[in-house]
């Protein structure tokens, strides 16, 4: 009896003790500073393997804890990590957290260009992120110029809404474009090739409201994360209606034409949904006087996410149909020596406020590439018209026993136009004439093309050929996806396998023609016929200049497939290691016409005659062209220490080999379809230090890398050369009290060109310095009104890779005031360039001649001062 009593005592002691240690629970809720629920923040118990998504109302549980000391942390990107010490001793436990938004902030997570989503302090990586306050702080009219904000990156942003050239660290931009440099739209690439002629990827990203957040990660495992991207990654990552919250705004121009109204609207629904939308349409003549219309057009953008306890679904969805002027380079005055020039006005001509179009130059005709070299007739106003319709889906889920895996897909429907004139000569009338003549056959007298038809005789004597870059962007279609599954091994490591698969299409036909024009600004230029041969300004239906090289036409097909695998493992509580290796397999199909079949005689207006500018048409043939069959793999890999020194600094290394294939533009094929460069190599080092302040951060990195770069195609010439670089990046954020912060950056980088001609010198356009310097303050009773003041600046660069011409270095300031009216609206006032300054990003050649007791060149400038004023309201 008593043997009963006591197995019955300690049966009943052992299901108590169980059901306390079952019981043992840690809960609470999730919320930001203004007391919004966070769904879908990730709490855990560091060092195990419990932990929990918060649901729609911000709850979280976590059970079946066992007594012992614990670090709970949460995590959701955007915010800063929360972390806080707990010790279980047979009680439930109740913590509410509230998350802080940071975009600086070393805790923060950090999703582009990782194996697995770390903190900033924990990743050996070199990363840079932009919330929603600095991108306004920046007030970008691009992606370009929102990318100068970010250290590392070089971008070209004088040419409009696109079409910029971006080099990171001094890897290089010989093509233009970003051969080396991926932009990604939540974490997919935009388009395959980031320097497709007429088709970079910058020309389908538009900036809005909808950018919740901006992650940029330079070199490093970029090779391994992403295809066509080793040198770097930007990531825009939209919104998604986490929290409710949205905003309305209107916008008009100062001093010059412009309107836009932008909005975007979030919120979570019932069982753990959310959605977000929002876009801008706009209508405007653009910075720089071009006489008519050049900017029109708008963005749409949705997303929906259903939450689920141990993940989530969100579906996706753009259109965009947008058209912007396209500023190429342009007649200037070139003073001085080259050593030290200075690039002035023209007389009737302001380089930072004019351009080459003109309300008298409004068509552009030839013959069309894809229908065996019919008449193709376009309208200039289009200028850089992308239509993107685009579909995508994205997945997370915790499959439980350590397994996790998460997947994006997107189909993106890409076609559209790039139309704009570019000055390939300047000089003085009969300078000009006879070179047009010459090129040409011209016969007839020089007259104005519109009114009386008088005597071609411009007041400053000048006048320049104009050969117009006419593309048809008919199929930039392309498919990406990108699944990975993970495991965790042990509490110490982990290991992800991925694929990546895409397919790019790239039909593009090229158009071009020429034209006479007046050099004048106020886009009043005035066009010249030869008489009797040239029709309404244009004098051919070619580039006779450049000997009718440039009708073209690509119909390719890109296929990848890339495996990759990741290791990340923590070797100790201070170090960490994480190495990744990726296999990229490429298959290019299709057929290319590299420039016309034939030129020769052209009936182009249909009335039986042949007349003057019909003699000599060139014409691409309905034939196939070059066959296109090549077939390359090639292998990137990198592999990172994160050392940290205590909780508030850390030093990492990093060493990365990769490569970027080639567009199919930017490269020649043989007989057998097989590509003379199949991709370019780059090899990187890098040593950085990252340490929080009391009142900041501050990131210090130190780099080198290798380009090994073959020839290829740049319009009508070939570049291309082996490039090596070192240099040291820095980047703070600082806050002093509540109202003034700081942040800034700059990159010192020492690049020279390791082959070739021109071995030694320094690679053109790249600067030794680049840097940006953005204070803000913010006062008032609730800090509604607010200055802030961002420089960018960059010393002297090279023309060109002989280093003959000097393009001087240059800093412009941009200002933005807000004045809060009532709670949530305000008025804002944005100055971009508020000095007029002039700072040349781009020249052909090294000067165009004599021009008296100076020289003519053709460049392009930034735009000088614009002033924009906002109504905003945000709720």
């Amino acid at each position: 009896m008593n043997v009963i009593k006591k197995s019955t005592f300690l049966l009943v002691l052992m299901l108590f003790s169980t059901s306390v240690l079952i019981a043992q629970s840690i809960s609470g809720n999730v919320k930001d500073e203004t007391g919004m629920p966070l769904t879908g923040v990730n709490v855990i118990l560091e060092s195990t393997t419990k932990g929990a998504v918060t649901d729609f109302d911000g709850n979280y549980s976590i059970s079946n804890v066992e007594n012992g000391d614990y670090t709970l942390s949460a995590t959701f990107l955007g915010y800063a990590k929360f972390s806080q010490s707990i010790t279980f001793q047979g009680n439930d436990i109740t913590v509410d957290i509230i998350m802080k938004e940071d975009a600086q902030s070393l805790d923060q997570i950090v999703v582009t260009g990782v194996v697995n989503p770390k903190s900033k302090i924990e990743s050996s990586v070199s990363v840079s992120t932009m919330d929603v306050e600095l991108i306004e702080q920046a007030a970008p009219r691009s992606a370009g110029e929102l990318f100068r904000n970010i250290p590392g990156i070089r971008a070209e942003s004088s040419g409009g809404e696109g079409n910029a050239n971006f080099n990171v660290r001094g890897v290089p931009i010989s093509s233009g474009g970003s051969r080396y440099f991926q932009i990604q739209e939540d974490g997919l690439p935009l388009n395959l090739f980031g320097d497709t002629s007429f088709g970079n990827a910058d020309n389908f990203l538009r900036i809005d409201s909808n950018i919740g957040r901006v992650e940029a990660i330079r070199g490093g495992s970029a090779s391994t994360q992403t295809s066509n991207g080793p040198a770097g990654i930007i990531n825009m990552i939209s919104k998604t209606g986490a929290t409710e919250g949205g905003s309305l705004g209107t916008t008009f121009g100062l001093d010059y034409q412009t309107s836009r109204l932008d909005f975007e609207y979030g919120a979570p629904l019932e069982n753990g949904m959310s959605y977000h939308f929002g876009g801008f349409i706009r209508t405007g003549e653009g910075p720089r006087d071009i006489g008519y219309q050049g900017n029109k057009g708008g963005q749409f953008k949705a997303n929906i996410t259903k939450r689920f306890d141990k993940g989530y679904i969100r579906a996706y969805a753009k259109l965009l149909n947008d058209r912007s002027v396209m500023y190429l380079p342009m007649p200037m005055l070139l003073e001085g020596s080259n050593d030290n020039p200075t690039y002035s006005n023209l007389p009737g001509f302001d380089i930072t406020s004019d351009s080459q179009h003109s309300a008298y130059l409004q068509q552009s005709a030839g013959t069309n590439p894809f229908d065996g070299g019919g008449r193709h007739v376009n309208d200039v106003r289009n200028g850089n018209n992308p239509v993107s319709k685009s579909l995508g889906a994205e997945f997370s889920f915790d499959l439980g026993d350590n397994w996790k895996i998460a997947g994006k897909a997107r189909y993106s429907n890409n076609s559209g136009e790039w139309v704009s004139p570019f000055t390939a000569a300047v000089g003085t009338v009969a300078e000009i004439e006879t070179i047009a003549r010459d090129a040409s056959n011209a016969t007839g007298a020089l007259v104005y093309a519109d009114g009386d038809r008088e005597a071609f005789n411009p007041s400053n004597g000048l006048a320049q050929i104009i050969h117009m870059f006419d593309v048809t962007v008919d199929d930039l279609s392309n498919f990406f996806s990108d699944v990975k599954i993970s495991k965790k091994l042990s509490d110490n490591v982990g290991v992800t396998a991925g694929l990546f698969t895409a397919t790019q299409n790239t039909k593009i036909g090229w158009q071009w023609s020429s034209f006479l024009s007046e050099v004048k600004g106020g886009g009043e230029a005035r066009l010249a016929d030869f008489d009797g041969f040239s029709r309404n300004g244009q004098y051919s239906y070619g580039t006779p200049v450049w000997g009718n090289c440039c009708q073209r036409r690509y119909n390719t097909v890109h296929n990848v497939n890339s495996p990759y695998v990741g290791v990340d493992a923590a070797i100790s509580e201070k170090l960490n290691f994480d190495g990744s290796i990726r296999f990229e397999n490429v298959n290019v199909n299709g057929t290319i016409a590299n420039g016309p079949s034939s030129q020769g005689n052209y009936d182009y207006d249909g009335n039986g005659t042949i007349e003057g500018i019909e003699q000599v048409v060139p014409v691409i043939a309905g034939n196939a062209g070059q066959i296109v069959n090549d077939d390359y793999n090639f292998v990137s890999y990198s592999a990172g220490l994160n050392y940290k020194l205590n909780e508030g600094s850390a030093v990492f290394a990093r060493y990365s080999s990769g490569a970027s294939g080639r567009a199919a533009d930017r490269n020649n094929y043989g007989t057998d379809g097989k590509a003379d460069v199949q991709y370019d190599e780059v090899s990187q080092l890098e040593v950085g230090f990252k340490k929080r302040l009391n009142n900041g951060v501050l990131n210090l990195t130190g780099f080198m890398s290798n380009t090994d770069e073959g020839l290829s195609n740049e319009l009508n010439r070939s570049v291309g050369n082996p490039f090596k670089a070192l240099g040291l990046e820095a980047e703070t954020a600082l806050a002093f009290g509540d109202n003034f912060n700081f942040n800034g950056s700059f990159t010192w980088t020492k690049a020279e060109i390791d082959g070739g001609a021109n071995k030694g010198n320094t690679p053109r356009r790249q600067a030794d310095l680049v840097y940006n310097l953005s204070p803000s303050y913010n006062f008032g009773e609730n800090s509604q009104h607010g200055l802030a003041l961002s420089i960018l600046g960059t010393t002297k660069s090279y023309a060109q890779d002989d280093n003959d011409l000097v393009m001087p270095g240059y800093a412009y300031f941009n200002l933005i005031g807000r004045a809060g009216l009532t709670e949530g609206l305000s008025l804002v006032l944005s100055v971009n360039n508020l000095f007029d300054t002039v700072g040349i990003t781009e020249v052909e050649g090294n000067g165009d001649g004599a021009f008296g007791s100076n020289r003519l060149v053709r460049a392009r400038s930034i735009s000088g001062r614009s002033t924009t004023l906002s109504l905003q309201y945000k709720f």
